[in-house]
């Protein structure tokens, strides 16, 4: 192999040699300043400075880290723990890398755990159905194949309906102005985040980049709604999103961290709204709803999480359906700045199934998804 004069190979690195000096490349080199400050002894590891993070976000995504150093640098993360200052940081750093999926109306970006569930059928994709059908404009964000868990997404149950999913920028945006529904991934919106899936892997374990990809969306401006799994994110997330100044937001503790808002009276909830946090819960039965707990949702099996979903779309009563209901509203409100009555939404979404719109909608996105052209939804 032809080598520059002056350069030689020796243990994987590159001896550059001038006149003047000779020096080692080593790649990663400038990164290895920030791997020192995140993986400083037990004693001494804490909360780096958020110019740091976003600093070292971005190289990582750029491709300034090699897996190794990267890797280092996530785990050490995980296992001191994110403060809400450095979640907006590195979010700050992942919002730079976006591609943009235009939107002509106010959207609410929904958003949960990005590897998917394993006990519970998705609900998600269905609620965000009936919301596009009562007027909301929906963005469902989410991965594939994603560490740790690999689990069964919104993606899949769209496509368990015979819509495909996700979708690419262009596929997106038509889908959002016609019918008020767009699904897709960071493959498309996000790929260098994309990218580091095999590493994510790898590592085994979650990282800062299980939480900050849900609070990055391709629409500009648009609402955000975080399902997280565990109680202590109910604190960081929100306090992130402060942080960034966000548009209103709704952070909520979901069905195994999914996008789907639990419906048995225990869920947390805060709504992020005029640069205030505000907790709260919801009474099902002050919406008008029956509770539905975790046992009474279907299992992760195709062929029945879609014949249930199709059945709620097309009027059937029960937990599920109140389910899907009581997040169809919240995604309704959402969409629009979350001012109005939770109720009244409540009552917005059930009408969207009782009069046949979200039926009708499913069969307008299975169209589409087909090639077969079909009415701009109202």
């Amino acid at each position: 192999m032809l080598r520059p004069p002056g350069t030689a190979r020796r243990g994987g690195l590159t001896l550059t040699q001038t006149p003047e000096q000779r020096t080692y490349y080593r790649p990663g080199e400038a990164f290895r300043e920030l791997l020192r400050e995140r993986a400083r002894g037990p004693a001494s590891v804490g909360p780096l400075a958020p110019e740091v993070c976003e600093r070292a976000m971005c190289e990582i995504l750029s491709g300034g880290a090699t897996p190794a150093q990267a890797a280092g640098f996530l785990l050490v993360g995980r296992a001191a723990g994110d403060s809400p200052e450095e979640l907006a940081a590195y979010t700050r750093a992942l919002r730079g890398f976006v591609r943009e999926l235009p939107a002509d109306r106010p959207t609410v970006s929904v958003a949960g755990g990005f590897d998917g569930k394993l006990r519970t059928a998705n609900i998600g994709a269905a609620a965000s159905m009936v919301a596009a059908a009562a007027g909301a404009r929906v963005v469902m964000v989410g991965g594939e194949g994603i560490s740790p868990k690999e689990g069964r997404t919104g993606f899949d149950a769209l496509k368990n309906l015979g819509i495909p999913a996700p979708q690419t920028l262009a596929e997106a945006a038509g889908s959002l102005g016609r019918h008020g529904l767009a699904a897709t991934s960071p493959e498309h919106y996000l790929p260098a985040l994309h990218a580091l899936t095999p590493l994510r892997w790898e590592m085994t374990r979650r990282t800062v980049l299980n939480v900050v990809e849900k609070l990055v969306s391709p629409v500009t401006g648009a609402s955000l709604m975080v399902g997280v799994t565990h109680a202590s994110s109910m604190k960081g997330v929100p306090e992130a999103l402060l942080e960034l100044g966000t548009p209103p937001a709704l952070v909520y503790q979901a069905v195994e961290g999914s996008d789907e808002a639990a419906l048995d009276g225990t869920s947390a909830l805060v709504l992020l709204r005029d640069g205030e946090l505000e907790p709260f819960r919801v009474e099902p039965e002050s919406l008008g709803l029956g509770r539905a707990t975790r046992s009474e949702l279907p299992p992760p099996q195709e062929k029945e999480e879609a014949c249930v979903l199709e059945a709620v779309l097309a009027g059937e009563p029960g937990p599920v359906a109140d389910l899907i209901i009581y997040n169809a509203a919240l995604r309704l409100w959402m969409s629009e700045g979350a001012i109005g009555e939770l109720r009244d939404l409540v009552e917005r979404a059930r009408e969207a199934v009782r009069s046949g719109r979200a039926a009708e909608h499913l069969q307008g996105l299975r169209a589409a998804g087909q090639g077969v052209s079909d009415a701009p939804a109202d």
